[in-house]
């Protein structure tokens, strides 16, 4: 029982049952940046989870969709 416990992923557990979020950036204001066009979904479901809070700018965002696809390598 422990195995099944720890191996589940408490963010993904605590959004279930939310909407997904539209994601703040499109495709191609991705792709405008650099990145690549199979890291597009990640980093735009990554971004939709960031500003769910509506605190972060659009240049933040950006900056957020860089270092995400930095992390994605």
């Amino acid at each position: 029982m422990a195995c099944i416990v720890w191996s589940v992923d408490p963010l993904a557990v605590s959004r279930l049952g939310q909407a997904e979020a539209a994601p703040p950036l499109t495709k191609k204001q991705l792709a405008r940046i650099g990145i690549p066009a199979h890291k597009i979904p990640r980093v735009q479901q990554e971004l939709a989870r960031l500003s769910a809070d509506k605190t972060l700018t659009h240049r933040e965002l950006v900056m957020l969709a860089d270092e995400i696809m930095g992390l994605l390598l």
